[in-house]
């Protein structure tokens, strides 16, 4: 979206927090958000986020948000779907409540409620951790707006596919892609009245066969290649890649082929994993624009989980609400901490009190993952079911506790 699409979402959530807020407190939230970069987690009526405390603590910090009503989702659907067509509605014009049956989606600040572990909730007003998740919220909302919709109960992706569902035939777009990354199928070409009608070309005949002197031998290569000229690619790389050509021929006929990734990035961790690409890692760390530690975690999520492994690590999906709640159910019974809160925001369900996160890839399977230096990490142990998930993400909690 362009910069005047979110500017419209971005400030005036920015504004609700900064002319509410005591002015001591929003500078301490703004000195909190000062060279740190806290994980935002959004869910259906509150977004989440923790904070280092002086004394070693964390302070989770929750911004509760009043979700609007099944009834007011739907004025809200049958205003958008009135429009033609349906979909040109989901834009910028949506921050306007005139757009919305007069439904505002933003929250005003009587709509916003805090709650933080640090201490209890100030009588004048909130603490500095809740109103620093609110700035990383409207600091969120600069990328896209699908957060709001997330927070106020009705994702983003449903009202676009209920508005597509419901928009009549003749001005549907082409099929939108699913959530998770599949392979693309070929498509027919379709005829037309006007198209010109190309004769069919006769095949050329096959040559005579050629005389080959398979007898008399040839010398060897003994001195170096010449490099090849620009643009082409340098010689060790087009040897890297004749030596992966060669790798993945042997792993096909040893019938230890795995599929191929998904995207750039997760080839990447493949290619770079292995001998012949492992001396164009650095390449590899520039352009998917990670540093030495996520370089590492990644090649860790595809040793772990293949390819969508590496798509898992380095991409988020939007999950149906439905499924995350059903994973969630199905973990309950082994948390270590029934009572504490799960978030879920995308294809991530994590466990703070735990420690654990479960990431659903596009394989149909949950990664899981560890924190124990305050950034998620891939272990092993994917499974389609996400109880499994849990189960080896709590074996490598223990194995890691026992090598401190």
């Amino acid at each position: 979206m362009s910069p005047r699409t979110t500017d419209v979402w971005a400030h005036p959530l920015t504004a609700t927090f900064t002319t509410t807020a005591d002015p001591a407190t929003l500078n301490t939230a703004r000195r909190l958000l000062a060279g740190a970069h806290p994980q935002l987690n959004v869910n259906p009526g509150f977004a989440t986020a923790k904070f280092a405390l002086p004394d070693g603590r964390a302070a989770r910090a929750r911004l509760i948000v009043e979700e609007l009503t099944a009834a007011q989702w739907d004025r809200i659907e049958a205003a958008l779907g009135a429009r033609t067509p349906a979909t040109s509605a989901i834009g910028d014009d949506l921050a306007d409540p005139r757009h919305t049956a007069g439904i505002p989606l933003l929250p005003s600040a009587q709509d916003l409620s805090h709650h933080c572990t640090c201490t209890p909730t100030p009588a004048g007003g909130p603490c500095a951790h809740t109103l620093a998740v609110g700035l990383l919220l409207a600091e969120r909302l600069r990328t896209a707006p699908a957060p709001i919709f997330t927070l106020r109960g009705r994702p983003y992706q449903h009202i676009k596919k209920r508005l597509r569902n419901n928009e009549p035939s003749a001005l549907k777009a082409a099929p939108a892609q699913t959530h998770l990354p599949s392979p693309a199928t070929p498509t027919a070409r379709p005829a037309t009245d006007h198209a010109p009608v190309i004769p069919a070309q006769q095949p050329a005949p096959m040559p005579e066969p050629a005389d080959l002197d398979l007898t008399t031998t040839r010398p060897a290569l003994t001195g170096p290649l010449t490099p090849p000229p620009a643009p082409l690619p340098q010689l060790s790389a087009q040897q890297a890649l004749v030596a992966d050509a060669a790798h993945r021929a042997r792993a096909l006929l040893a019938g230890t082929e795995q599929p191929t990734g998904t995207d750039t990035g997760s080839d990447l961790a493949r290619f770079t994993a292995l001998d012949h690409g492992a001396p164009f890692r650095q390449a590899a760390m520039d352009h998917l624009g990670l540093d030495v530690v996520a370089m590492g975690h990644l090649t860790l999520a595809h040793t772990h989980g293949g390819p969508a492994g590496a798509a898992a690590y380095l991409h988020r999906y939007t999950l149906d609400h439905d499924v995350l709640a059903r994973a969630q159910a199905d973990i309950q019974p082994l948390r270590p901490a029934p009572n504490a809160a799960v978030e879920c925001e995308d294809n991530h369900l994590t466990d703070p009190a735990a420690g654990i996160q479960l990431r659903y890839g596009p394989d149909g399977r949950w990664h899981p993952y560890l924190a124990p230096y305050g950034t998620w990490q891939p272990v092993p142990g994917p499974d389609a079911y996400p109880a499994q998930a849990y189960r080896a993400a709590r074996t490598a909690a223990r194995a890691h506790r026992r090598t401190r």
